[in-house]
């Protein structure tokens, strides 16, 4: 029988992603339909350059990625509009629809169509975020941050319930404009980016207290709810004039004359500082939680990836522009802006519903050659919680800059691309490749020689187990900025200088951690902690030491100001409770530096004789040990002779074996302690010594690798006899082998996969 002329071809509608975020071999995956991606993936520059969009994009296509990262287009104003970067396409003024209010920039759907003409088996994750229009702050000037000096600032107000819900609103377009395109079906998720990357704004040019009316309303709220009497405020305080109808939020002492700024201690925080922090802290996690209600509610009940530019916890003493800004000098005092951002007690926001992970950049501080690949975001403790952690590899290179540490030759860019991905691999997160706003993979040799067996390698790595091999751990308590002056200058050398230097240095992998993930079952069994900012030990923080810490012939090694405060001041017997050294208080505000002395103890046995730590940055007050074994002389004013550096045992001391109340002590008075002394601790500490050369070290069970500027014999120590498989050769080195030697030629990164027989 003849076919009907009136038979119509039926079109298949095409099966939706349905992703989430599941455990593989021990890393957090996209499984997408129950299939997990090894996720090789590329975000091009933004569409509104359509011809590079489409030239960088398509020198990816040969290597069969798994996702790519794209950017839905700003709006185009009206003639006589006034401009502003990035105008939002869905919200204008008070108005949010579902479809776009202004032309677009550029043709998203195009671009779509572009990378799913020449990758058609890839996925799609969003990038957007809708930060207001200019147009609803002009109509909304009492939502904005007010500085010190009474000046409005272009950000809307911590405080501003109004910017929430409004955002909530235009989270819900974007994305539901998306979930309507013809494309939804290759879309895994989402990524927002939380208003400049969950930093608030003004901090970034110094401006710490908001006295705006938003904030003001609720600062008096606050204070109410906490003191519940004006007689209460105004002894906690130390102000007689306070009440809950007037008073306004404290004033940035730290933007006084240079005599008073050089006279203020560190610690501890005075009470209405503590009290705004506090506040701070409550309204960024509100903020930050009905942003992720409203992301999944958005995705119109399908699976999708929700991952947010936000919580770097460890960027603490990160000054975004004392770095970005050419005209600007490294400022003496400046705010840290996670303190000021909320970005405080974080833990809980990590297992926040529609919160599956976090995407950040890396740092920019030390990112080059020779350099430390770590993460803005606190990777390791979301790894830890089975979130994913996703990490801009935006490698600048010579094809397209000279600024952050670029590769500058072929040389450079294998090394430092195959040191940031072992050092995914080692920790349990994802490296993508990443333009922002020029051509940084621009050379058809990078494709062949580098990116094209890194994609191979990646695909690979989905099948290794991923197991931390107990090493170092670095504990940050990101609830001590309520017992601190909220300047910066101390932790950016206690937590991000200390980590980029000798730490990593030293031969022994070490991970960044939240102190509440020591509450954790899944807690690993690191030998030596490293405690830069625990400035106050309540008796909940005791226990999760006293369980996870101080016990098994564990050391831990405490900051200058381990302890120094007891919740209303600064006091040596609070420091001695938590170290268990006797300690000296000096009222001062000093710079410490420390010379090694002692050379007989197993931590610095092979520390060079002469060794000097520290630094010029002054603060306080100092506490200084007066027991223990004296490792190393303190150079402080007036020639005091006190120690430095100590050590001291408890029960069976220090090494593998013992039980509770079996570790080490280990107190310092100045920072940027150097490699060989960090290998020795950890050594003491019963953890595994991989290398000795000072070279920059990445291990877990099944990956080591090392990266060098010094060309020359190499030794890697295994923890075990394994097999070993070149991972960048693609080849077997060895079986049943119990080190890897081979000769590096600089600059050089070799990455070494293990498998134990």
């Amino acid at each position: 029988m003849p076919k009907s002329a009136t038979t119509r071809t039926q079109v298949k509608t095409p099966p939706m992603a349905e992703a989430e975020v599941r455990m593989h071999r021990g890393r957090p995956v996209i499984s997408v339909n129950g299939k997990p991606l090894a996720l090789p993936a590329y975000s091009p520059v933004a569409g509104r350059r359509p011809e590079l969009f489409r030239e960088q994009s398509a020198r990816f296509f040969e290597h069969g990625l798994d996702l790519y990262m794209l950017t839905p287009p700003c709006g185009i104003l009206p003639p006589g509009a006034e401009d502003q970067w990035c105008p939002p396409l869905f919200w204008r003024g008070d108005e949010i629809t579902g479809e776009p209010l202004l032309k677009p920039a550029y043709d998203f759907d195009a671009d779509v169509a572009h990378i799913l003409n020449g990758a058609p088996e890839a996925y799609l994750l969003i990038r957007s975020g809708p930060d207001e229009p200019l147009s609803w702050r002009r109509l909304h000037p009492e939502q904005l941050f007010v500085t010190d000096t009474g000046e409005i600032q272009q950000t809307p107000s911590l405080a501003s319930d109004l910017f929430t819900e409004m955002r909530g609103r235009a989270t819900r377009a974007w994305i539901g404009w998306c979930e309507g395109r013809p494309w939804a079906h290759r879309i895994v998720g989402y990524w927002n980016g939380d208003r400049v990357e969950g930093s608030h704004q003004p901090l970034i040019e110094g401006w710490l207290y908001d006295h705006s009316p938003v904030m003001l309303a609720k600062w008096r709220a606050f204070l109410r709810a906490k003191y519940g009497t004006v007689e209460a405020l105004r002894a906690a305080h130390g102000v007689p004039e306070a009440d809950f109808d007037r008073y306004d939020t404290p004033r940035d002492a730290n933007r006084g004359s240079v005599g008073d700024l050089e006279s203020r201690p560190f610690w501890p925080a005075a009470p209405a500082v503590r009290d705004y922090l506090e506040l701070t802290r409550d309204l960024y996690h509100a903020r930050l939680r009905r942003l992720a209600e409203d992301t999944r509610a958005a995705c119109l009940g399908r699976k999708r990836v929700l991952v947010y530019d936000c919580l770097k916890q460890w960027m603490q003493g990160w000054s975004n522009h004392g770095f970005f800004d050419a005209k600007k000098s490294w400022p003496l005092a400046f705010p840290d802006i996670l303190t000021g951002s909320g970005h405080v007690s974080v833990a809980p926001l990590l297992d926040a519903p529609g919160l599956d992970g976090l995407i950040t950049p890396h740092d920019y501080q030390a990112r080059g050659i020779g350099g430390v690949y770590e993460n803005e975001g606190i990777s390791d403790s979301c790894v830890l919680r089975g979130r994913l952690f996703l990490s801009e590899m935006d490698t600048r290179s010579w094809t397209g800059t000279d600024v952050c540490f670029p590769a500058r030759n072929m040389a450079e860019f294998k090394a430092i691309t195959w040191r940031n991905l072992a050092t995914a691999w080692t920790r349990g997160f994802h490296a993508y490749w990443m333009d922002v706003y020029q051509d940084w993979f621009a050379d058809a040799a990078m494709h062949r020689e580098v990116i094209g067996p890194q994609v191979r390698a990646i695909r690979q790595a989905l099948d290794w187990n991923h197991a931390d091999e107990p090493g170092i751990a670095v504990i940050l308590d990101d609830s001590a900025a309520l017992d601190s002056d909220p300047r910066g200058n101390y932790l950016n050398e206690a937590v991000l200088w200390e980590v980029r230097q000798g730490l990593t240095r030293c031969g022994v992998p070490h991970r960044i951690y939240l102190l509440d993930d020591l509450a954790l079952p899944n807690f690993p069994a690191h030998r030596l902690f490293w405690f830069p900012n625990l400035f106050r030990c309540d008796a909940r923080k005791r226990a999760l030491l006293e369980r996870e810490v101080m016990r098994d012939g564990r050391v831990a090694v405490w900051g200058p100001a381990s302890g120094i405060g007891d919740g209303t001041a600064a006091s040596a017997a609070s420091a001695e409770a938590l170290t268990g050294f006797r300690m000296e208080l000096i009222m001062a505000n000093l710079p410490r530096r420390v010379l090694f002395s002692d050379f007989t103890h197993p931590a610095t046995r092979d520390v060079d004789s002469g060794t000097v730590f520290g630094g010029a940055l002054a603060y306080g007050p100092v506490l200084v040990p007066s027991d223990g074994q004296r490792l190393g002389e303190a150079w402080l004013h007036r020639g005091l002779a006190r120690a430095g550096l100590a050590a001291k045992a408890f029960g069976r001391g220090a090494g593998v074996g013992g039980g509770a109340g079996d570790w080490a002590s280990v107190f310092t008075t100045a920072l940027g302690m150097p490699a060989d002394f960090w290998r020795g601790l950890a050594r003491w500490a019963g953890a595994h010594v991989w290398c000795e050369s000072n070279d920059v070290l990445m291990a877990d069970r099944s990956i080591v690798a090392l990266h060098t500027l010094r060309s020359g014999p190499k030794r890697i120590v295994l923890p075990r006899a394994a097999a070993v498989w070149d991972v960048i050769a693609d080849r077997a080195v060895g079986n049943g082998l119990t080190a890897v030697e081979y000769e590096a030629e600089a600059p050089e990164t070799r990455v070494f996969r293990l498998e134990e027989r």
